[in-house]
């Protein structure tokens, strides 16, 4: 062939097929901008030396996983719609006597101009907005705004590497299609699928199953300990059961309501049924990745954004105070030996505070077996949905943690969240003589939310008795904290200093021989300097889940937009039939916009409920991060539903105007 024929051939099919290459092309820079974006906050200067840089740049990276192995699916994806629309006329190049190895040239230059136009574009993107985007993330850490220009390389070399990979694997996918089909099965290409579809009651009932059992375990996961494994089991098992039910149960739904004579020969649900069955043939797994697209947006942005909306409450509740110390022990005398050494310390310095909040308690852990707790170290490994902690608080601390000073009988207990009349420890009974109204506001109450957890308030006598018997159970080891909170007048720096004073005067106390167990050890936090952690981490979420759930976003637009344009050219052919058989122009536009609505808002619909399913699990699984707060959870939740499905909606009619565009030209 003439030398430049392939170049100007391909440039014209481009630019004769922009409807779905521009898009396609967009979508690349998109994906190329974001993964830039990505790269240049894990390897920025900025990001490096700020505060909870490190926190930041880890989650990051995983973003940066998570968005390579998103673009290979959906890039994939994407390129196989392209490819059906030109099925035909790469058969009909192969008639007009084109070789396989011209078509085969000829898609290779498309995919290297393509490719090479994406490439660019979205590196510029990314380059103008990585700057913008390290202007939010400091905005999100509460951190100040610095200016200046950075361009990360290795940001640049990433993005070319794995983009690179992608165009190479559609390039031979497209081959290996070409290679493989003959012309007469190019030129049919556009009308396969369209004999009616069987039902596999087999694939149905196995999908229903899958999402049956993902549902049960998201809701029924009490521990938060085991919450982690369920999840990413749960997440497999409702994707698997949500391409099944799009693709084979809704085909045995379909075919049911057809054998119902009285629903089903009426001119609105006949029309209706009929077109669905060829709609869910064709369109099932689009639909089905659109709602995991969807539910994916949901998640990331519902729960990086109530993380970041209760940072406050998360710090708070574990840093309840300017300044925390923490003693932990094995003993008592040195659990009251630690809070006598804290006031002294503040006394002697002149450090000025504005109150002192002291707690002293004791902790087991174990599984628990009726009202005896086992505290056997393999049985907590075997039943770990069993795993309980017990609290028990000395009756001259209780005012502190209850509200209200507790009068407890002599060798017995008054108990928090358990109906039992007793309790069994290592063979020993400790009666329990009354109830507790509320629960102990315990320091450090997040870490007790993992499993469940009983509190007691006990006599002075008997909390050294349930001490001794723990010692003799686990050899020894800590399991006494000592809790002293101070309030300091001022702002963060005061805070610090004071959190600074105290930890020299701690060392040198070590040094003089207390606490010299190993088991034992003293720790000082300020909500302060604790803060940024806190901000670097949950900062960071909410920064990588803007980023993917724009990605994500974007991605349930670009397949909705295809999806459009696939059931424009579909329905243009079974507009002019319905016309033919005698239905008119009306009746056909109504049955084909209910089909069509129903076919793309139901995935929205379906996503709701894989939302509505995951919010038990997604609660407990909020908690190992210190989200404690429900009701902010609940309400972030329900903001973001609405928000998305009003974005959903807007894309929907945005891309219906293509369909309605291609339907025009059968009029």
């Amino acid at each position: 062939m003439r030398k430049g024929m392939f170049l100007r051939l391909a440039l014209t099919n481009i630019k004769k097929n922009r409807g779905t290459y521009i898009p396609y092309m967009l979508s690349c820079m998109g994906c190329i901008a974001v993964l830039y974006i990505m790269m240049f906050i894990v390897t920025s200067p900025d990001t490096v030396n700020m505060r909870g840089g490190r926190d930041v740049a880890a989650i990051v990276s995983m973003g940066v996983f998570v968005l390579g192995v998103f673009s290979v699916i959906f890039l994939l994806f994407c390129n196989s719609f392209l490819m059906k629309r030109r099925q035909k006329e790469l058969g009909l190049y192969n008639v007009l006597g084109m070789e396989k190895r011209h078509i085969s040239h000829l898609m290779l230059v498309e995919t290297v101009f393509t490719g090479i136009a994406s490439l660019a574009g979205g590196l510029a993107a990314g380059i103008l907005g990585s700057k913008l985007a390290l202007l939010l993330l400091l905005k999100i850490l509460h951190i100040p705004a610095k200016f200046g220009f950075y361009i990360s390389w290795k940001g640049i070399k990433v993005c070319a590497v794995s983009y690179g990979v992608i165009l190479v694997l559609t390039l031979f996918n497209n081959l290996r299609r070409v290679h493989f089909s003959r012309p007469v099965e190019l030129l049919s290409g556009g009308n396969a699928g369209e004999r009616e579809p069987k039902s596999k009651l087999c694939m149905a009932i196995a999908g229903f199953g899958c999402l049956g059992t993902g549902y049960y375990l998201a809701v029924t996961t009490e521990s938060i300990i085991d919450a982690l494994g369920v999840f990413f089991i749960a997440v497999l098992l409702v994707m698997a059961g949500t391409y099944l039910v799009f693709t084979s149960g809704s085909i045995v739904i379909l075919k049911l309501l057809r054998r119902r004579k009285k629903f089903y020969y009426k001119l609105q649900n006949f029309t209706s049924v009929s077109g669905m069955l060829y709609r869910m043939k064709q369109n099932a797994v689009g639909l089905a990745s659109i709602c995991i697209l969807s539910t994916g947006v949901l998640l990331m942005l519902s729960t990086t954004v109530s993380l970041n909306m209760g940072i406050e409450d998360t710090i708070r509740s574990q840093y309840p105070c300017d300044v925390n110390v923490d003693f932990h022990g094995h003993s008592p005398e040195e659990a009251y030996m630690a809070q006598e050494f804290i006031r002294t310390e503040l006394e002697e310095k002149n450090i000025p505070v504005e109150s002192v909040e002291s707690q002293i308690y004791l902790s087991l852990i174990g599984v628990m077996e009726g009202n005896r707790l086992n505290m056997d170290p393999q049985a907590g490994q075997s039943q770990t949905q069993n795993i309980t902690t017990l609290v028990i608080i000395p009756d001259s601390f209780s005012e502190q943690v209850t509200g209200e000073k507790q009068d407890v009988p002599e060798g017995s207990l008054l108990a928090y969240g358990t109906e039992e009349n007793s309790i069994i420890l290592e063979n020993q009974e400790f009666k329990i003589s009354g109830r507790l109204k509320k629960r102990p506001e315990i320091s450090g109450q997040l870490s007790m939310d993992f499993v469940k957890t009983l509190y007691f308030v006990a006599d002075e006598k008997t909390f050294e008795k349930i001490n001794q018997l723990q010692n003799e159970a686990k050899g020894g080891g800590y399991s006494i904290t000592s809790s002293i909170g101070v309030q300091v007048p001022g702002d963060d720096a005061a805070a610090i200093e004071c959190r600074q004073m105290l930890n020299d005067s701690i060392q040198k106390f070590k040094e003089q021989g207390y606490f010299a167990q190993e088991q034992d050890y003293v720790s000082s936090r300020s909500y302060a300097e604790e803060g940024e952690n806190f901000y670097g981490l949950n900062g960071g979420l909410l920064f990588v889940g803007i980023l993917l759930g724009g990605v994500f976003l974007m991605g349930t637009a670009l397949i909705i937009y295809y999806k459009q344009i696939s059931e424009g050219y579909e329905d243009k052919a079974r507009f002019e039939i319905m016309r033919k058989v005698g239905m008119s122009r009306r009746e056909v536009k109504a049955s084909i916009h209910r089909q069509i609505l129903m076919v793309f808002f139901l995935p929205l619909i379906t996503a709701c409920v894989h939302i509505g399913m995951a919010f038990p699990l997604m609660k407990r699984l909020l908690l190992l991060v210190g989200m404690s707060n429900t009701r902010l959870f609940l309400i972030c939740t329900a903001v973001t539903v609405i928000i998305f499905a009003a974005v959903y909606g807007v894309i929907y009619a945005v891309t219906a105007r293509s369909y309605y565009r291609i339907l025009e030209k059968a009029e």
